[in-house]
């Protein structure tokens, strides 16, 4: 399994747009190796976790054909992490497919944000070859080869916000992105059904700032604490990748202060661009 995380920002950015602090000025000056876009993994050239803002920058920056992508799975509604406006362009006159089928997983405010973003120029003709499945919490299913398992996230109470541990021919990738902690149910669904996960993302919005239990990202404190937990229920061992992301500009992530934090805690600081293969 291929993984490539193609952006590793929070909701604003990196610089964030419309900021004037000096870390943010500083991003600008120093250029696109400390540019951070918001949240895409991509997973084996077909299958998204998210789809960003950013998304059409993303192809063009690391090369990537999106005519092939056959699933997109959604955490939630956030626009820095389910921009649907791009989708009207899947077809048509705008372009020709590899695989015209397209089926993309969320919650029901994602299908919510979909319906409404293409109200008004999705064309019969890209829609029929788009579908749109309603998911929740605590479901094992196959898309394709992948199988899925869902966790509640703790970030949105309006919503099901949703995690993902994504697996193909026995390799797993946990996706943590967009919340605090994990519940005990969560932790103990994925240890019953198994997970091995050789690689994880965490959430790391809030860098060494400690967080309290209202706090809809995690901080260093807080990955590590489940790191730990993961271990512990045998659901990572010690061949893991361990992999924080998902950076605000609160918390200036330089790659100069990440790769500090590489050595104190052990863990990998992912960049817009960065690989791993499991």
């Amino acid at each position: 399994m291929k993984i490539l995380f193609l952006g590793t920002a929070a909701a604003e950015g990196i610089p964030a747009m419309f900021c004037n602090c000096e870390f943010c000025n500083q991003v600008r000056k120093s250029g696109p190796s400390e540019f951070r876009t918001r949240s895409q993994v991509y997973i084996d050239d077909c299958l998204s976790v998210d789809f960003s803002p950013e998304a059409y920058s993303h192809s063009l920056r690391f090369g990537i054909n999106f005519s092939s992508m056959k699933y997109v799975f959604v955490t939630h509604s956030h626009m820095d992490h389910f921009y649907a406006h791009d989708f009207i362009l899947r077809g048509y006159k705008y372009a020709e497919l590899e695989d015209e089928k397209l089926e993309i997983f969320g919650n029901e405010e994602v299908k919510k944000v979909f319906d409404e973003c293409t109200l008004r120029e999705m064309r019969g003709i890209v829609l029929k070859n788009i579908k749109m499945n309603v998911i929740e919490p605590f479901q094992d299913f196959y898309a394709g080869e992948y199988r899925i398992i869902t966790l509640p996230a703790n970030h949105n109470k309006n919503e099901n916000c949703l995690l993902f541990y994504i697996e193909r021919n026995g390799k797993g990738y946990l996706h943590l992105y967009d919340t605090h902690g994990l519940s005990e149910k969560a932790l103990n669904f994925l240890a019953e059904k198994g997970v091995k996960a050789q690689a994880v993302s965490f959430d790391c919005t809030f860098m060494e700032s400690k967080t309290n239990s209202d706090a809809r990202h995690m901080g260093i404190y807080d990955v590590l604490t489940l790191k730990e937990r993961l271990f512990k229920l045998n659901i990572t061992d010690n061949r893991t990748f361990n992999v924080i992301t998902h950076f605000s500009h609160n918390g200036r992530p330089s790659r100069a202060r990440l790769e500090e934090f590489e050595k104190k805690y052990g863990i990998t600081a992912a960049y817009d661009g960065l690989g791993l293969e499991i």
